[in-house]
């Protein structure tokens, strides 16, 4: 067994992580219908199988703690967002409280199995949230209304209305900041056809 490798960590642990991670989820008040620990808790399990297959991966593109950084829902509806927080949370929570997980490991190696973890974590949880959030109507409305009101305002101004009309362009082929790049990703994990 490999010491740095986290994965016989997320065997181990598993139920105790599961456990945790509903506990947390259900503390929280649902951000949408769609957040409720009922629809949620079905996709536990296979949230942190997929965290394992990433690290198994190593996240081979260089990705470092700088280089991730955390996906943000423009309309804070989706569900996914308390998700993965809570589970990551949950993770941590459980990893550091078994005197079988990261006690054991010296320093830099507990340090090193952290970030993996870690990295492994907001890979998946960036993609799956850039997914949702690609499909999103409540941002792309919120934004057309923002547009409507900024063509009012300059309905004097040809060349201000030629401005929010190219920044409408530029939401509707794209109704996420990065929702291109992680459809993208998407295609390329086999999540989207």
């Amino acid at each position: 067994m490999n010491l740095g490798d986290p994965r016989p960590l997320l065997d181990r642990h598993a139920a105790r992580i599961l456990t945790c991670w509903r506990e947390r989820l259900r503390a929280l008040p649902p951000s949408s219908a769609m957040a409720t620990p009922d629809l949620l808790t079905p996709l536990m399990a296979p949230a942190l199988a997929r965290l394992r297959q990433e690290t198994a991966l190593g996240g081979g593109d260089g990705a470092t703690a700088d280089k991730v950084q955390a996906m943000e829902c423009r309309c804070g509806l989706n569900p996914l967002t308390t998700f993965y927080l809570t589970g990551e949370c949950a993770l941590f929570e459980v990893l550091w409280a078994q005197p079988d997980a990261l006690a054991p490991l010296v320093p830099a190696m507990r340090e090193e199995v952290c970030e993996r973890l870690r990295l492994a974590w907001r890979r998946v949880a960036d993609l799956e949230i850039g997914l949702f959030c690609s499909l999103c109507q409540q941002g792309a409305a919120r934004d057309s209304a923002h547009a409507a009101f900024g063509r009012v305002t300059s309905a004097g101004s040809v060349r201000g209305a030629q401005a929010v009309t190219g920044k409408e362009r530029e939401r509707t082929e794209s109704p996420h900041p990065s929702g291109q790049a992680v459809v993208a990703k998407g295609r390329a994990a086999g999540l989207v056809s």
